[in-house]
């Protein structure tokens, strides 16, 4: 078997085993075993970017772009990146636990729907498709590393403030404020990113059909999400929000994310935004 056909099962196979490692890992307190575990996924995240620059090589717009294996695998490639992004600049090793196995399932989703295709204007172009779908799911990876900060504080806010204690795993978890950090930086980042990608969408709408809003349901929660980012995004920023309310709202837009990426993608058929065999 060549390379080629032998790399998915090597990515998944890489990013299995560095989920398992880490939490293994992480419930024995053994540093060598977490270590391993990143290792694994460093390797599975380089090999991962090969495949999708193998995808991409000499292709035209919109060749591979309306693939649905690669659109999943690129939003599984993003979160380990934007996951490395934080390891590297607020030391949030721990969101490892949350990076891998998404990674997993986005990179495993990704092979298994190979076939199916997305539906998307024919005016795409590598400009639009990076102002629209990069921009959009950037904002989707860091809402995921952002999601994963929150529940790890909610948890840990609850085992501090009932005086439960930490189980011995938990006392290597980064503090509160680390993980505030996480949701300041998400939110900042990703709202931006998150508005410039919707509206790149409607000029992309426009252009290639004269109209703006086509009341497509994935359209109508992609407002809702927006709404509720830019709340986010202003309480944050213009009255200082931290803690537990910026965490718990965060996950809700993450929630959101998720039915429209998984839940309407595949479930309403006649969705402008749906996968099709």
């Amino acid at each position: 078997m060549g390379l080629p056909d032998f790399l998915p099962i090597l990515i998944i196979g890489l990013y299995f085993f560095g989920t398992a490692f880490y939490v293994l890992g992480s419930a024995l307190r053994n540093e060598r075993i977490k270590i391993m575990a990143l290792v694994l996924g460093g390797v599975g995240f380089a090999l991962h970017g090969l495949d999708l620059a193998q995808q991409l090589a000499g292709a035209q717009a919109p060749g591979p772009l309306t693939s649905g294996r690669f659109l999943f695998s690129l939003l599984g490639l993003g979160i380990m990146f934007i996951f490395l992004v934080l390891w590297w600049r607020l030391k949030m090793r721990f969101l490892a636990v949350v990076a891998l196995p998404l990674a997993l399932v986005f990179y495993a989703t990704a092979d298994a729907t190979s076939g199916i295709k997305a539906t998307l204007p024919p005016m795409l172009t590598w400009l639009f498709f990076l102002l629209h779908i990069g921009t959009l799911f950037a904002s989707m990876a860091m809402l995921a590393m952002g999601a994963g900060a929150g529940a790890a504080f909610l948890h840990l806010e609850k085992r501090i403030k009932t005086k439960t204690g930490l189980k011995k795993f938990q006392q290597d978890m980064p503090s509160l404020d680390t993980f505030d950090k996480v949701n300041h930086w998400v939110i900042v980042a990703g709202f931006p990113l998150y508005a410039l990608g919707l509206v790149s969408g409607f000029v992309w709408a426009w252009l290639s059909s004269k109209r703006v809003f086509s009341f497509d349901p994935k359209e109508i929660l992609a407002l809702v999400m927006l709404g509720l980012y830019a709340y986010l995004f202003h309480q944050r920023l213009a009255y200082g929000w931290r803690g537990r309310k910026p965490a718990v709202l965060l996950i809700g837009v993450f929630l959101l994310m998720v039915v429209s990426m998984l839940g309407i993608n595949f479930l309403v058929p006649t969705t402008f935004h749906g996968f099709k065999p």
